[in-house]
């Protein structure tokens, strides 16, 4: 018997799919503002847009680290089965976004001209000042908002509230296409407008997602009890990796925009770029919500101990990165022309041409970004910080300004089209290499890339870890149990309460869960400790607590359920958790 991975699977797959929503939420705002501002103010504007990017970068790098940091040690205390933890880590999260959001769009509002100098709008590029300016006024307020949706699009899938983040990004996609329009051809509010159109719904979203809090039957609630410096060190320094990342990258946006002044097409090059990383930051977006989903399970197994379930989450996460990155290639390489063209005005032909030029080349690099991304956030969420933020650093910025300097020379503005994917090939031959040498040998499967921190967990030959898809199998799973703690010295009686547990309770999951017409699994794990016993089981159907059951229906017959009753009676601990949408039960005897 051994376990299928199907749990995962099915988490992983119906987690992604949310989490990219919401992924692309923090981004689609910015990039129907370039298509508008491209279409209708022109590419004087579309370059002031450009030269934004940077600061963009820089809200989203605070974002990706209190966002990343939070759900990851959050998934890890509550694999663990600590929810107060949790809740702890949740509480100083919010209290710092805050703090760290009003003080960001301080400085902005305070210094916004002196930042469109530094973004680029001096010399020949001298008249974009005012342009920058404003669109940098009107975009600061939102975010405080990109930071708080980061965060929630992951805490509200471990809260079970997926469904929030998809109502909240098609309520700021309407609220934000009609602001551009109405402000585009209507107002003629200029980059002001556009600027806080979307701020205006961006702040529409969170007010949704900040309604889930007032649901009662929730793991995240916030308190000042118990804040801690030690639970705020950790989210950092979990979220490091994605402070380097988004750090470096506003630093390469940077020097590739100063490449592009530099540029024969100077303006035209950077109103170019700035179409190419709209672009990129709504399919970076895409491939980061992959990423997060494969950080937040990480964290959850780590939190477990969990080897056969890293594996399993290795090899879902790899297929969505060649579905996922596939298929956004593919809409790149065929409708690059359009795409750019939806960004340009009649006077912007020779901006259009070029950024087309861009996305196609820019195009190839998505499966390389989508795997090297998902494997800095899979390292990240095993806490393995060293290897990610080195990975992040460098794929981040050297290994694409490099390139684009050494090339410029040759093929001017070209060599920043190339450096892109130079980059991500060049990450993911790092990490081939990292894997041969941890495994002395060419890695091919799965558990060749799991790099985790050993000892890592239970050694297997005390661990028994299978999955119960059918009625059919419960028998035999109980059977295989009360063998296996036998031959590993429980006593006779541990080793049939363990069996009996489980055999009852599967029939009960069986019987109610998998009755809505669904695929589900049950995963049973049963690990032998230096102090003891521990069995966890977790299964894929509606929300169900035996502890709490056996609460309810203590005066009914005590023969019925024997087993449940027993095993929890002589337990040391007995811990229910609903996370992620699963019943996770832990026992320890």
């Amino acid at each position: 018997m051994k376990n299928n991975g199907q749990i995962i699977s099915r988490l992983f797959r119906k987690s992604v799919i949310s989490i990219i929503a919401a992924a692309i939420a923090t981004m689609i705002g910015i990039v129907v503002d370039g298509i508008v501002i491209g279409r209708f103010l022109g590419p004087d504007s579309m370059a002031a847009y450009g030269l934004v990017t940077p600061i963009i970068n820089l809200a989203t790098a605070f974002s990706g680290v209190l966002a990343t940091g939070a759900q990851i040690i959050c998934a890890q205390r509550l694999g663990e089965g600590n929810k107060e933890k949790a809740r702890r880590a949740f509480s100083m999260c919010m209290l710092i976004t805050v703090i760290i959001s009003v003080v960001l769009m301080l400085v902005i509002l305070i210094f916004k001209s002196d930042i469109a100098v530094l973004l680029g709008a001096r010399g020949k590029s001298a008249h974009l000042l005012g342009l920058t300016s404003d669109y940098l006024f009107g975009i600061v307020f939102s975010f405080p908002c990109v930071l708080f949706l980061f965060e929630f699009n992951s805490l509200m899938r471990l809260d079970g509230d997926p469904n929030r983040v998809i109502v909240a990004v098609i309520v700021m996609t309407v609220l934000d296409i009609a602001g551009d329009l109405v402000n585009a051809l209507v107002i003629h509010g200029g980059m002001l407008g556009m600027g806080l159109t979307t701020s205006i719904s961006y702040f529409a979203a969170l007010v949704i997602m900040l309604l889930h809090f007032t649901k009662k039957d929730i793991i995240f609630k916030f308190s000042f009890k118990g804040l801690s410096l030690r639970d705020l060190g950790d989210i950092f320094a979990t979220g490091s990796s994605s402070a380097i990342g988004s750090a470096s990258s506003m630093l390469r946006n940077a020097v590739l925009n100063q490449i592009m002044v530099a540029s024969m097409l100077s303006s035209t090059a950077v109103a170019a770029l700035g179409v190419v990383n709209t672009v990129f930051n709504f399919t970076s977006s895409t491939m980061l919500g992959v990423a997060m989903t494969t950080a937040m399970i990480a964290g959850m197994i780590l939190g477990e101990q969990d080897r056969s379930s890293a594996e399993a989450l290795i090899k879902v996460t790899f297929k969505a990165c060649l579905v996922v990155g596939g298929i956004l290639t593919a809409i790149l390489l065929v409708f690059a022309d359009f795409i750019a063209g939806a960004f340009g005005s009649a006077d912007g032909a020779e901006m259009v041409e070029l950024a087309s030029h861009g996305l196609r080349i820019y195009a190839v690099s998505i499966i390389f970004y989508g795997i090297n991304v998902a494997f800095i956030n899979y390292t990240q969420g095993m806490r393995r910080m060293v290897i990610s933020g080195t990975i992040c650093f460098l794929v981040n910025f050297p290994l694409v300004v490099l390139p684009a300097l050494a090339l410029f020379s040759a093929l001017d503005t070209y060599a920043v089209w190339w450096s892109f994917l130079i980059g991500e090939l060049l990450c993911l031959i790092i990490i081939f290499v990292m894997a041969a040498v941890k495994k002395r040998g060419f890695p091919f499967c799965a558990k060749d890339f799991l790099f985790l921190k050993e000892p890592f967990g239970v050694p297997q030959e005390n661990v028994l870890d299978f999955s119960i898809t059918g009625e059919d199998e419960i028998v035999s799973a109980s059977a295989e149990i009360e063998r296996f703690c036998s031959e590993r010295g429980a006593s006779e009686k541990q080793s049939v309460m363990l069996a009996l547990f489980v055999e009852e309770l599967s029939y009960n999951i069986v019987k109610f869960g998998f009755s809505d017409g669904k695929k589900h699994s049950i995963d049973v794990r049963v690990m032998k400790r230096d102090d003891g016993w521990v069995l966890r089981m977790r299964d894929d159907c509606r929300r169900f607590d035996p502890t709490e059951w056996i609460k309810l229906h203590n005066d009914e017959d005590p023969t019925k359920t024997i087993g449940i009753r027993m095993v929890c009676g002589m337990a040391k601990k007995v811990d229910y958790l609903s996370t992620l949408e699963l019943n996770n039960i832990n026992i320890r005897i």
